[in-house]
């Protein structure tokens, strides 16, 4: 257990390095595709359905992502190499599953883990998060976890695992009752009515990285916004916010009346290639 705690303080300091190093503040979110972009590292989308990712220092520093995994998936998993890329490995191949699914202890892949948690979710930043909305961490619900996942760019169960075991500001009943509710479950409280459809769910709070959706997914925004560009439509008005769809690749803006902004960053759907063209609109 010693061993673990001191290989989780190192991975989690060598991450904070990295995001400063990269000109990353440390209480807001990053995108890890234009972190990983700032350190020299080429990521790439495959459509591979037996690997979760893959890092190679030949040749110059790559990582391959699977694009056929969620999207919070994958960008834990490019970060989960990015842990790998730290270390100075090789050339590193992962069937990634997250610690606390995996009852077996590899120090190195341990290590990633720890290191990928602690780049995209400081404990900085996801207490601010909590702050700026009047949420207490300790009593956090479905829907907060659920949006707050969405801000980070991770799953609703990868931030309640990160909050409750690395963390340590969740207590572990409370965890585990947020287990107990699906992330469908969790959207549909969060919305107050039920979709089948990805709905990423964006406030005037949203701060420090671009909103990055693919096409297909849905926005709602949490009060009147209107937008610029052609990546985005609007699909719907509600009493309390609006409703839109990302309708093609490309880069726009969502603008809300009280003069907050924050760009949108719609990629192709299971997008394959360099991370760099994801958004790159379509000829």
């Amino acid at each position: 257990m010693n061993n673990r705690r001191a290989i989780a303080r190192q991975a989690m300091a060598a991450a904070l390095r990295t995001r400063l190093s990269a000109g990353y503040r440390l209480d807001r979110p990053v995108c890890v595709y234009d972190l990983a972009e700032r350190l020299g590292v080429e990521v790439r989308f495959l459509d591979l359905p037996s690997m979760e990712g893959m890092y190679s220092s030949a040749s110059g520093p790559t990582i391959i992502v699977s694009s056929l995994r969620p999207r919070g998936r994958r960008a834990f998993t490019c970060a989960h190499e990015l842990g790998h890329h730290n270390r100075k490995d090789g050339v590193e191949i992962d069937e990634l599953v997250e610690q606390w699914e995996n009852p077996s202890f590899d120090p190195k892949e341990f290590m990633a883990d720890c290191f990928a948690g602690a780049l995209l979710m400081p404990k900085m930043a996801v207490s601010r998060a909590f702050a700026v909305r009047g949420w207490n961490m300790e009593q956090c619900t479905p829907e907060q976890a659920l949006m707050v996942s969405g801000y980070f760019g991770v799953g609703y169960t990868t931030l309640v695992h990160h909050m409750r075991s690395a963390l340590q500001v969740l207590p572990y009943s409370q965890a585990s009752e947020l287990l107990r509710v699906s992330p469908r479950k969790a959207q549909s409280l969060l919305l107050g009515w039920h979709t089948p459809q990805s709905v990423l769910v964006v406030d005037t709070h949203w701060c420090g990285r671009a909103i990055d959706v693919e096409v297909g997914d849905f926005i709602f925004f949490q009060g009147r916004a209107q937008t610029e560009g052609l990546c985005l439509e609007p699909s719907s008005g509600l009493h309390c916010g609006r409703l839109f769809q990302a309708v093609r690749p490309g880069i726009g803006r969502l603008e809300a009346d009280i003069g907050w902004s924050a760009f949108v960053r719609v990629s192709r759907r299971d997008y394959v290639g360099r991370a760099l063209y994801r958004h790159w609109e379509e000829a």
